[in-house]
Formats: structure tokens, sequence, C-alpha cells
């Protein structure tokens, strides 16, 4: 064989090995394209939530999908029935309480969304009974509700009993139920918290304690707000448990007052720290509010009986309606000083507070400092007898 086919059989070979080197390298960006697409995720997608409904009955109107922020109800998504179908869709991080709504009601029908493909059932005659799949979270919630009914059906029982006993004016079986609501009030506290407590990575725990966070004080919280897993410390829940932490921790007894201005009703602005000097309870009430009137005349009492001693009262209103407001100060017989900023549960003395249960008090020594919160009844009367006997 010529030098010269020797040079052109390795040539051949030269090339076919260069073109085999370059299909393999094309080949391989090809394969790892495509599989860094199938491995990676969007943000968007990663955090997508896809809601296939159906709703039986005679109703092809629309559906909404809502959640509450900030005590604001907010639509995420509307779509109109087809067929008895629909299909709803959002992006969330965490798990969160959802709500769906329908046209012609003022009710809304809750569950625990999560990033999934999540299946709901319904109908337009109980539309808050949902029947949800594809959501762990809403799972968990199932069962931490049955657990929770346990302690609901002793709260009906007493009810009833209650009842029975008031309609018969057993004053010793009254109070005899009050001591046994106390006692189940003390029980249910303790599981939600001892629950949240063995499950750090449960969204649906921190919920459970978030709603009940008028149950507890800083000293309840803190634990808990410090044993949630790192994971979940970006959800909503958590997050609100952590700015109420810090809240009763600035108004926590030993703590001096917050000061705050807001006009009575009069229209004229009054400032907390205008009434230092005396002993003062800081009352949060509403005229709506059936426990706050019922309790009016124990604080009624405490004042006459110790004003001229040193003792004062800030009523601070969460009503809505001027009229209302005055209405009962004027009924109740409240010779006090009264403030509202006619914002409801939005009230910015009862936000600095921490208040999100009514009624409620703070008792400030002359100086402005807090030594008592939420005295009802004869352990007000008790405290004064102390400060001021």
């Amino acid at each position: 064989m010529t030098v010269d086919a020797y040079i052109c059989i390795e040539f051949k070979i030269s090339y076919k090995q260069t073109i085999d080197y370059h299909m393999k390298k094309l080949f391989a960006i090809i394969m790892t394209v495509m599989i860094l697409a199938s491995c990676s995720t969007t943000p968007e997608s990663k955090n997508q939530m896809t809601i296939s409904g159906t709703i039986s009955g005679d109703y092809s109107g629309m559906v909404d999908l809502y959640k509450r922020t900030d005590g604001d109800w907010v639509k995420l998504d509307s779509v109109k029935v087809d067929n008895g179908s629909f299909v709803l869709s959002a992006q969330l991080e965490y798990p969160e309480m959802y709500y769906l709504g329908i046209e012609g009601q003022n009710r809304f029908a809750g569950f625990f969304a999560e990033p999934s493909d999540i299946t709901i059932e319904t109908s337009v005659d109980d539309f808050r009974n949902l029947k949800v799949s594809g959501s762990a979270s809403q799972t968990e919630y199932e069962a931490y509700n049955d657990k929770i009914q346990l302690f609901n059906d002793m709260y009906s029982d007493l009810n009833t009993q209650y009842k029975a006993a008031k309609q018969d004016n057993d004053e010793e079986k009254l109070a005899q139920l009050e001591i046994e609501y106390e006692s189940v009030d003390e029980q249910m506290k303790q599981f939600i918290i001892d629950n949240a407590l063995s499950n750090p990575k449960s969204i649906i725990a921190a919920y459970a304690v978030n709603r009940n966070a008028y149950y507890f004080d800083e000293n309840d919280l803190e634990p808990v707000v410090n044993n949630f897993d790192e994971s979940i410390k970006g959800s909503t829940y958590v997050e609100g448990l952590v700015e109420r932490l810090e809240t009763l921790k600035r108004v926590a007894v030993g703590q001096p007052a917050i000061d705050f201005t807001m006009d009575d009703m009069d229209g004229e602005p009054v400032a907390l720290s205008s009434l230092f000097g005396n002993y003062l309870l800081v009352d949060f009430w509403a005229s709506w509010c059936g426990p706050c009137r019922q309790e009016n005349p124990n604080v009624v009492e405490a004042y006459n009986k110790f004003h001229d001693k040193g003792f004062d009262v800030l009523g601070v209103s969460f009503d809505k309606t001027k009229d209302k407001w005055i209405e009962a100060v004027e009924n109740d017989g409240l010779t006090w000083h009264h403030v509202s900023d006619l914002q409801y549960w939005g009230n910015a003395a009862g936000k600095l507070y921490g208040i999100n249960s009514i009624p409620a008090n703070v008792l400030l020594d002359p100086e402005g400092k807090i030594i008592a919160k939420n005295l009802r009844g004869e352990d007000l009367q008790n405290k004064l007898a102390e400060l001021l006997n």
C-alpha cells in the first residue's frame, strides 16, 4: 500500500473519531439540559397550587378563592362553574388556610391549601362541607379537629347544664359549672401548647396556637415560639406568633405603659399619660360585646368604691358606630373617661396592647407602670383594696 493510501486511511479514521467525539459531546450536553430541565422548577411552579373542584346541585355561578390578610378578605382567583366543575389556582410557599366562596352565600368554606394538585368536592346545598384530597396539611388539620372536638363536646355538655341550672336559679350548681368551665379551658389550652411543642415542624400546630392566641400570655408563648423548626419560621402563623410575643413582652406586668392618644366622645384628644397620677384601669370593651356589658356593673362598683381614694378608669371602645358607643356608656352608667377611634378590631390602642379578645383590661400604678392585667369581678376590687385601703 502506498504512503498516500496510509495517509488517506489515517485521515478517515481521524475524521471519524473527531465526528464521534463531537457527537458524543453534543449528546452529553443535550442530556444534561434535559436532566436539569426535568429536575429543576421555577419558583412559580414550585409554589403552584391547582384546585380541581366539583360542585353538585343546580349552580352555574362563580366560585372564588380567598385568603385572610390583616383581617381583610383577599380574592386570589375566580372562575365560573362549567357543568358542575371548576379549576382555581394560586401561588403559596407555605400551607395556609384558604377559603372558597360562591355567589349568594355570605359564608366561606375553609380548607388548608398547600403547593400541590388538590381535589375538592362540595355541593351548593351544603357548601361549607368540603371533601378535600391532595393536601397533606388538610388531612393533618382534620385529625387535629377530631381531637379538639372532645373539648367542644365537653363545652356543649356544660352549656346544657348551665342553662338548666340558670332556669332553676340553682346558684350552687352555677358556681360549680363555672369551675368546670375553667377546668376545660385549662385542659384545652394545655393540649394546644403540648401539641405545638411535640410538633415543631407542623404549620397546623402553629395555626392552632395562633388562632387561640387570646388564651396565652408571653410565658405560654415563648417556649412554643422558640421551639418551632427553622423550616416553618417563614409561615404566616409562626410570624404572627413571633409578632404577638414581642407585643406581649412590651406590655407585660412590670413594663411601663405604652402611651397613646385617642379622641373622646366629644372629639377631643385624650392622652393616656394625661391620666397618670392615680391607679388607672385601661378598660377595653365595646357596646356590642355581651360579656363586656355584663362586666360593666363590676367596674362601676369598683369605680364608685375606690375613685375618691385614687382610682380612675379609661374606657377604650372597640365600637365602630359612635351613637351605639355613647348610648351604651349612658345606659351602663360609665361615668369615667372614654375614647375610641371607631375602628372595631382595628382599634389602634388595642393593637398596641395586643388585645384580641374583650373584655380586657390593664391596671397601671400612678407612675404609669403595668401592675396587673385582666382583673374581673371581685378580683378587681380585691386588688384595689390591697393597694388603696
